[in-house]
């Protein structure tokens, strides 16, 4: 039989999840699906049932938040009615509560009053998925949402105390502990949205994960969206252009947006390079953040942006060959086969002519495209309907 100890993700065994397949998505009626759970106390006292002669199963009590009446719920459960779950990568810091039975309360106190805390057990719920399907037009398509039923809040801690319950051992086996618990409680507050009011509750800090304060880094980052600048991004890892030896290094991204999860903070910005919408925690760009000074590494549109096409000026310059420069980077405007309208930065390979059999002559811009992961693409330049340079390419982006 599995075992089970403190700290452990849990759930009844009619939930959905199973070990680390939490991506799986719920249809039906979500509302009857059961909460993940914490393990927050075991008892195990080692007993055989006097008229089966069995073992007694070790008991498990487990925390969860009711979003019902907006607080905490504890159960006891048999170690057999209930499955674990691989724990989830999280934002908060889930580690540090773990060690601090070593220390003494005063300690405590003074490290971590007014911290913020939530449940461990926080990512299971709040990426929990739930799909329904919608008719429209005769046709039939799935829609998604999140279902945060016993989604838990965030808490400030305004108090902690020695638990009345203490580990125990066994009375026959010094090394075999009989109940297991946490040594401190934690007096948290956080607002009820069913009560309209603020509840109090002592949790055991084993279940607790601290919420990480980027204090800081949203200053910076409010720094850097108030220019309408770019500001050169590192990849974590560097991309390879297809056919090609040149890796890249960067791209340029514009601050959009700070959004916060209900725990965290996403930064959203806008990658050049990609041509598109990006949202990442700010504990993901933490180097990027702190690397990064705002009036140093800024760079204008001018900096970035050279001569666009078709010219209207005071010699007109339409579209075609003659523009593109091998090795060199641009922004273009895009229009497919299917009259979808795409814009894209491309590197150029060189210059392709093709005729049909009909005798029509085509000429097409081979270039790594970074809007297709910089794999190699033939663009008609009959169907580019606009192109902007992109100045020192090579120097931002190799």
């Amino acid at each position: 039989m599995e075992d089970f100890s403190i700290g452990d993700f849990v759930c009844f065994k009619n939930h959905p999840y199973f070990e680390n397949n939490t991506f799986i998505k719920i249809a039906s009626n979500a509302s009857i699906t059961p909460p993940v759970m914490i393990v927050g106390e075991t008892l195990d006292k080692k007993e055989y049932d006097s008229l089966t002669g069995k073992p007694i199963e070790k008991q498990l009590r487990c925390y969860y938040y009711s979003h019902k009446d907006g607080k905490f719920n504890n159960n006891w459960f048999k170690q057999s009615e209930l499955k674990r779950l691989v724990k989830k990568d999280s934002y908060l810091d889930l580690d540090r509560l773990e060690s601090i039975e070593k220390y003494e309360i005063d300690y405590l106190k003074e490290t971590y009053l007014h911290n913020l805390v939530c449940l461990k057990n926080v990512d299971f719920e709040l990426n929990k998925k739930k799909v329904f399907f919608e008719n429209s037009d005769g046709l039939r398509s799935n829609k998604e949402q999140n279902h945060l039923d016993f989604l838990p809040p965030v808490m400030t801690i305004i108090d902690i105390v020695k638990n009345k319950d203490e580990k125990r051992f066994s009375t026959k086996d010094s090394k075999f502990s009989e109940k297991d618990c946490s040594k401190y409680m934690f007096k948290c507050r956080w607002y009820n949205p069913q009560t309209i009011s603020y509840s109090e509750d002592f949790l055991p800090s084993n279940i607790l994960g601290l919420v990480v304060s980027h204090d800081q880094a949203l200053t910076t980052i409010k720094n850097l969206k108030q220019k309408d600048v770019f500001y050169l991004y590192p990849f974590d890892k560097p991309l390879e252009l297809e056919d090609s030896s040149v890796k890249l290094k960067n791209s340029l991204i514009k601050v959009n947006e700070i959004i916060f999860n209900h725990y965290y903070y996403n930064f959203e910005y806008f990658d050049l390079l990609f041509q598109k919408r990006i949202a990442k925690p700010i504990i993901k760009i933490n180097s990027f953040i702190e690397n990064t000074n705002t009036s140093k590494d800024c760079l204008s549109n001018e900096m970035v942006f050279g001569r666009s096409y078709p010219s209207y000026k005071r010699n007109y310059i339409h579209i075609d060959s003659n523009i593109f420069t091998n090795n060199e980077y641009f922004l273009i405007n895009y229009t497919d086969k299917l009259k979808n309208s795409t814009k894209r930065i491309i590197k150029v390979i060189g210059i392709d002519t093709f005729t049909d059999t009909e005798g029509q002559d085509y000429t097409f811009v081979v270039a790594n495209c970074l809007l297709r992961e910089g794999r190699i693409r033939h663009f008609n330049i009959d169907k580019i309907t606009k192109v902007v340079e992109i100045r020192n390419g090579t120097t931002f982006f190799e």
